[in-house]
């Protein structure tokens, strides 16, 4: 599946969003992802999940470099010494990209991509990303850096556009469960901005559209969500799994052009309810 790149961040750091995974657990996600055909997969050193995704590799046979992966790393000063600690963890000498993980200031952020140009020069990586980097500064940094990858948030409850002249991973398809599972969450997706008192009913309703297009399609939530975020054709989706059967239940190609306008219709109405400019109220706006 060329499309789909695994992500592990729930086996690892799930900062309140999932459900604890046991390293026994995720190594059978990922080994029954590489048989369905995915090879591409997202890690980070905060997450804590190299060592995992190397372990469970090896289990089926498979060399860390026969298969594409982003390395996701906050821009610190640490970044040269988590990059090659993940490195290590993946007992591999250089992997697909290393992926500047979130906007800090603005000269922090060159700091470490210089850091990162070095690892690349050097064979660590083959190429630089950006994640969750407001356009603006997107933008700026592209005229001094050769940037190939765009890791974004765009999903119905918040669509992003994707960046221009590179390649673009789109995540955040199920909203953080918020369209699976509880209209009122008690954790941390309760602090999201469509659970306010204005953005609410916008949010139900595009809940509500997505259900009634799976019942009729005979399909689950996921896999029509799944299909709308593959619609504006990404480089790669980023799709988390908490059990083996979420990736075993995948599907491409499940939409039609008048469900997907139903869809886009209720996701475009919810997303102008976030004033800030990504999906976590970091604002960068200006800065």
């Amino acid at each position: 599946m060329s499309k789909i790149t695994l992500g592990l961040w729930a086996f690892g750091n799930a900062g309140g969003f999932h459900n604890k995974i046991s390293p026994r657990e995720a190594k059978d996600i990922i080994k029954t992802a590489y048989k369905k055909g995915i090879r591409s997969f997202d890690s980070a050193f905060s997450y804590n999940t190299d060592s995992i995704l190397y372990s469970a590799l090896k289990e089926i046979g498979i060399r860390t470099e026969s298969v594409e992966i982003f390395e996701k790393i906050m821009p610190y000063k640490t970044l040269r010494r988590k990059a090659e600690a993940s490195l290590r963890a993946l007992k591999t000498e250089g992997v697909e990209a290393v992926i500047m993980h979130w906007p800090r200031e603005e000269e922090e952020v060159y700091a470490a991509l210089r850091d990162a140009e070095n690892l690349v020069e050097e064979g660590k990586f083959l190429s630089l990303g950006l994640s969750n980097f407001p356009h603006y500064l997107f933008e700026k940094i592209k005229k001094d850096f050769d940037i190939r990858y765009n890791e974004y948030f765009s999903a119905p409850t918040y669509i992003t556009p994707p960046e221009k002249d590179c390649r673009n991973l789109k995540y955040g398809i199920y909203s953080f469960g918020s369209l699976l599972h509880d209209d009122s969450p008690q954790d941390e997706r309760r602090n999201l901005f469509y659970y306010g008192k204005e953005a609410y009913p916008h949010f139900i309703a595009l809940k509500n559209t997505v259900r009634e297009i799976a019942q009729k399609k005979g399909k689950s939530v996921k896999q029509i969500l799944f299909s709308f975020a593959l619609s504006d054709n990404p480089y790669r989706v980023i799709t988390g799994a908490g059990k083996k059967e979420h990736i075993e239940q995948l599907e491409e190609d499940v939409l039609e052009k008048e469900d997907y306008l139903a869809i886009m219709e209720k996701a475009e109405a919810l997303s102008g309810y976030n004033k800030n400019d990504n999906i976590f109220s970091h604002d960068w706006k200006g800065r």
